[in-house]
């Protein structure tokens, strides 16, 4: 129980503090040190294991990454692309409101930490119709964004979780596909309730021209998903070439084209990212997220929670996929099983630990999309937490009608 008191303490300490609308980066460097220090975590351990995640290959590399989506997106929306997209879009979609979704979706096939800022701006266009709060425009962004990562098999932490427990990708996709297409129906339901309709102002109809339209609006995104799907470009590369290719193509003057460059390093944004890594860090290194799993013993209902807490607790206090299931999914083998493990199990593990990811004030797509619409993470919670819980529900009804009854 101490382990869990301790968890709680950090949790708690976390939200509150975003609740009295501290800066998040400063509430993580807080909560580094608390975690550190209610793990007795050496201060020499401490500083080691700190220093080492801002420099780590890791940090660096997804501190390059958003960077530049932070300039692609800056790019695509100085030179009226987005509004070209949308406008493509008006013509191919009967229901304007699908705009809010659709594009988010898309981009949600690029997997990459923070990527639900490349959608952001083309929400930011779309909602010019409505008068939609920060938050809404948050949501939307957000959870479509996601729809992907329970069934799309080119998200690391799908592929991750399918190498642990031993089974082919795909039928780790084939198995958890009904929950995208029940985050997809469940964020459209939210949708279409909230924002009211609103008849086209044109004529709807099937144009190869406007089809063409969506795809040149976004060529720098759609040439970094042919890089790294296609061509296996490695992510950081990739972007770096769209980028590079926007800076030579463009017509805009230099001086307009070193100002979107240097548009891309929000120091805000930067200072947050490191907390992140770090926070991530000190809670693998001093043993934090260890204690949570050996807080539930594998065996009778206590297995049970142990699918849910472990995987939960770890997305909810990283916010990092990678994390839920690497730390999580390898202790939970006695229980799942590997080589023909038990997919209902294995089902309900990695829902937990994604609705944790979902709720993570330290997950950086979260974070960095309501810092883009400007817009407190109080707000999003509350819109946030019904969608979450019908994924939730459906797989807690699926693990007790299939296997505890």
């Amino acid at each position: 129980m101490d382990a869990l008191v301790k968890i709680a303490v950090i949790i708690f300490v976390l939200l509150f503090l975003i609740r009295k609308k501290w800066d998040l980066g400063l509430i993580l460097a807080l909560d580094t040190v608390l975690a550190a220090l209610l793990y007795r975590m050496p201060v020499r351990a401490f500083l080691a294991q700190a220093g080492g995640a801002l420099v780590a290959g890791e940090t660096l590399s997804l501190l390059g990454i958003v960077v530049l989506v932070l300039y692609l997106g800056n790019f695509l929306q100085s030179g009226g692309h987005f509004r070209m997209m949308v406008d493509a879009l008006k013509n191919l979609v009967r229901d304007p409101r699908l705009i809010l979704a659709i594009p988010s979706a898309f981009i949600g096939l690029l997997p990459m930490m923070g990527g639900a800022m490349m959608g952001a701006p083309i929400v930011e266009e779309a909602a010019r119709r409505w008068t939609l709060s920060p938050a809404w425009k948050t949501f939307y962004n957000y959870w479509f964004r996601h729809i992907w990562e329970y069934s799309w098999p080119l998200y690391v932490n799908l592929l991750m979780a399918a190498a642990i427990v031993k089974v082919p990708i795909g039928r780790v996709s084939l198995v958890q596909f009904p929950f995208t297409i029940l985050a997809a129906g469940t964020g459209l339901a939210v949708l279409f309730r909230r924002v009211p309709f609103a008849a086209s102002d044109r004529e709807v109809r099937m144009n190869g021209k406007d089809v063409a339209r969506v795809f040149i609006s976004i060529w720098p995104i759609v040439l970094t998903i042919v890089l790294i799907f296609v061509l296996r470009i490695n992510m950081l590369l990739a972007l770096g070439i769209s980028s590079g290719l926007t800076l030579v193509l463009t017509r805009q003057p230099f001086a307009e084209r070193l100002r979107l460059l240097l548009s891309g390093f929000n120091p805000r944004m930067v200072i947050l990212m490191a907390a992140v890594m770090v926070f991530k860090r000190i809670l693998e290194t001093s043993g934090a997220l260890a204690s949570v799993v050996q807080a539930f013993p594998p065996r009778g209902i206590a297995a049970y929670l142990l699918l849910f807490a472990a995987p939960f607790f770890i997305g909810l206090l990283t916010g990092v996929n990678q994390a839920f299931v690497a730390i999580a999914f390898p202790l939970l083998l006695p229980i799942i099983g590997e080589g023909r493990p038990d997919m209902v199990l294995f089902l309900f593990a990695y829902v937990s630990g994604f609705v944790g990811i979902l709720l993570s004030p330290a997950h950086l797509c979260l974070v960095l999309t309501a810092e883009y619409f400007k817009a407190p993470l109080k707000d999003v919670y509350r819109i946030l937490v019904g969608p979450v819980a019908v994924v939730f529900g459906a797989a807690l009804l699926a693990l007790i009608v299939l296997r505890v009854l």
